[in-house]
């Protein structure tokens, strides 16, 4: 970055006017997630009367969050997320980790075969697996159950994660391994000693966008799962709307108590989420 940006010199006005442009697209950015936290600590009368208006403090109404949390049930659906979504990111990490490596690294025949096989799921919507997936899990018993709902979000993510590490796979010197089987090691451990931790930029990378993408998803969970008990986060907000659809503000704080999973994991993994990014492009 240090050698691209000595050959790009800005003038003060150009530093200027990209600068007001970033704060300005900062600022609409961010503005709909501030405008949600502070009408999620306002009374229902005070964000009918003056939607964009700042709460008075002596009405902050910070007992929505705890009707969201404890009346409303957004604890129950955490939870549930939470698990679909993290048992999800370590079986997809598993499973593409290993597929990747018997498709990058190990010569057979119909290696790029299964390749372009697991990559054709990219190419696939969503919308149309859903009703002969509803089918078929019905048959199977496997509707309104958490390992229903766990088969078809590990699919998913699995194109993108084994595309992600053939790429990185790619990148290795295959010296490293030849070294390690003269010293002695198995396939397993040249795996686990020298390939994982080589890939580990692309394993986070991985693991925020699956994480992500179970924890956002609102198709599979609204198909495949009808108890309450069971409902993940975005489920669980959707049926909010019939029964809590006057609240508005408790509504908007169960809405924040959602994305805080998200913010979260974003700002703790951001530098690695960056590093394994530019890391993949630069190599691939």
């Amino acid at each position: 970055m240090k050698v691209f940006a000595k050959y790009i010199k800005l003038s003060p006005v150009a530093k200027a006017i990209i600068f007001a442009f970033l704060t300005f697209y900062s600022i609409l950015t961010l503005f709909p997630l501030i405008w949600l936290v502070y009408n999620s600590v306002k009374t229902n009368n005070d964000f009918l009367a003056n939607p964009f208006g700042l709460p008075q403090l002596s009405k902050l109404q910070l007992k929505n969050y705890y009707d969201a949390w404890v009346t409303m049930g957004i604890q129950r659906f955490t939870i549930n997320s939470l698990i679909i979504s993290s048992v999800s990111v370590i079986f997809s990490l598993i499973i593409s980790s290993m597929a990747a490596y018997a498709i990058e690294r190990m010569i057979w025949r119909s290696s790029q075969k299964v390749l372009n096989y697991f990559l054709s799921g990219i190419m696939v919507p969503i919308q149309i697996i859903l009703i002969p997936l509803f089918i078929n899990f019905k048959k199977l018993n496997l509707l309104d159950s958490r390992v229903g709902l766990l088969i078809p979000t590990v699919a998913f993510a699995l194109p993108t994660s084994i595309f992600i590490l053939t790429g990185f796979y790619k990148t290795i010197p295959r010296e490293l391994e030849e070294a390690a089987l003269i010293d002695g090691c198995s396939v397993y451990k040249i795996f686990y000693k020298i390939i994982l931790p080589l890939t580990m930029p692309a394993f986070v990378t991985i693991a925020v966008f699956n994480f992500l993408g179970a924890w956002n998803d609102l198709l599979i969970p609204l198909v495949l799962i009808q108890t309450p008990e069971k409902m993940t986060l975005p489920v669980g907000l959707l049926n909010f709307r019939g029964m809590y659809g006057a609240e508005l503000t408790k509504m908007f704080a169960a809405v924040v108590i959602s994305a805080i999973p998200s913010i979260i994991i974003y700002f703790v993994l951001q530098d690695k989420l960056l590093k394994g990014m530019i890391a993949g492009a630069v190599k691939g």
